[in-house]
């Protein structure tokens, strides 16, 4: 991973040369990797994949595999407000690159805890619901996927609990384990579903005082929600990040700092993570040198690189999508560049971006032709 432009080279190549979908693309917009992917100013005349061409109902998933249906190991599907999922290919070879990266990542990590809750089914659990087969191979969640990479400790609660189809919150449970570490300062974990959590906490402040559980917890969200909708979930409004922050962590007693939230999405094989910054009143998501994130214009769809640019978010992947046509897509989030080289808030050396909000009118992935942005800012 020292030389990701070359090693990015060598993945678009491989995309060109095995998916005839994609080099009906780039056949289309005269773009062969091998002869005009020279230096990496030419990575900004990539053709992507729109993620809309990974939904269920455009039918054409099976097209976008670099690899015979039959050599796939899983299919990997989305959650869909509107029961229409992305559904993605992989093998094992490309989901163990993402446990690679999370290893990586300490801030995915999180500081080392002792005691950790999940809002979210055990892996297995979250990885087979609503199951079915496609071509012979079984559908997971992808983000069961996520939760089986991750190593939890044997001792970790995991929230949401699965009966058939039907899933619910243990409310009862989060309160005991509130209520055990309040104003002991232990070193502990909260993760998972931002709308879970939330609506967890909000239904216990009709039945608790506020908590203290200090500056050594920490809060640790991903799988998206914020425009208010996540799966069959809904709260009716966007959730602002700010929000979200201020009211959890005056409820729990848990400074604003010790929050991070994950972002990733099916298409794609990085996750980045942001940390909150309470003087810019949002998450700064560093994008990993393992990855590449270009900002482009909503209207023109050309790459933007300034500080305050925001446009739909383009991730480049070098890894990981060796069965799936997932080097280069673009997806209907708006990005807000916040520095082409270093965070503001903690310094480390990378582009820092703002995850703004979603393409209005897009219940699920992909870029539609609806370009009205809702803004969570």
């Amino acid at each position: 991973m020292e030389d990701f432009f070359q090693d990015f080279k060598d993945n678009l190549v491989d995309q060109y040369t095995k998916c005839p979908a994609y080099k009906l693309i780039c056949d289309n917009q005269n773009f062969d990797p091998s002869a005009n992917l020279i230096c990496e100013k030419d990575i900004e005349n990539v053709p992507f994949i729109a993620t809309t061409l990974f939904k269920k109902s455009a039918d054409i998933f099976t097209q976008l595999l670099r690899v015979p249906v039959d050599t796939i190991d899983k299919w990997t599907v989305s959650s869909s407000t509107s029961g229409d999922p992305s559904i993605v290919g992989r093998r094992m070879c490309d989901l163990m690159k993402i446990k690679e990266f999370t290893t990586r990542d300490k801030k995915t990590l999180g500081s080392p805890s002792n005691y950790d809750c999940v809002f979210y089914p055990e892996p297995e659990a979250m990885k087979k619901h609503k199951s079915e087969v496609i071509c012979g191979k079984n559908t997971e969640s992808y983000i069961g996927n996520l939760l089986d990479i991750f190593e939890f400790k044997d001792s970790t609660i995991f929230l949401i609990k699965a009966d058939g189809d039907e899933l619910s919150i243990d409310i009862n449970e989060f309160k005991e384990f509130l209520l055990v570490h309040n104003n002991m300062e232990h070193h502990l974990s909260i993760r998972g579903s931002t709308i879970l959590f939330y609506n967890a906490v909000n239904m216990l402040k009709e039945k608790m005082p506020p908590l203290n559980l200090g500056k050594n917890a920490l809060i640790h969200t991903g799988g998206g929600g914020w425009d208010g909708k996540k799966g069959t979930l809904s709260i009716g409004s966007a959730l602002k990040r700010q929000v979200f922050v201020e009211e959890i962590s005056s409820f729990l007693g848990i400074p604003q700092e010790n929050f991070i939230d994950s972002y990733s999405f099916t298409e794609n094989s990085f996750p980045i993570t942001g940390h909150y910054s309470p003087e810019h009143k949002d998450y700064l998501f560093h994008v990993p040198k393992w990855g590449k994130v270009m900002i482009r214009d909503i209207k023109t769809l050309k790459p933007l690189y300034n500080k305050g640019d925001k446009g739909f978010i383009q991730m480049l992947n070098a890894y990981g999508t060796s069965t799936f046509a997932g080097a280069s897509i673009l997806v209907d989030d708006i990005g807000e560049i916040v520095s082409p080289d270093e965070c503001p808030a903690c310094k480390e050396g990378c582009m820092t971006i703002k995850i703004l909000g979603r393409v209005k009118g897009a219940e699920a992935k992909g870029c539609g032709a609806t370009l009205n942005v809702r803004s969570e800012e």
